[in-house]
């Protein structure tokens, strides 16, 4: 990284990695991109994917927390 230069980083706020019902744990990684299990839905999502209108913040889940399982 160049000097004075800051990489942004993921706003994951109202995003699907902040919900309740995104599993973490639960993940795969497939050229380049991750995604979890919506265990309201059954389905995939990504973390930094808009949220549905059934998004319920998870209490305690940081931005650092959610991209430490975002690769």
């Amino acid at each position: 990284m160049q000097e004075g230069k800051r990489v942004a980083k993921k706003n994951y706020v109202g995003c699907c990695g902040s919900c309740v019902d995104c599993d973490l744990s639960d993940s795969y990684t497939f050229l380049y991109t991750t995604t979890f299990k919506c265990t309201r839905y059954n389905r995939s999502v990504k973390a930094d994917e808009p949220a549905c209108d059934k998004f319920e913040p998870a209490k305690n889940r940081t931005n650092e927390l959610i991209e430490k399982y975002d690769r």
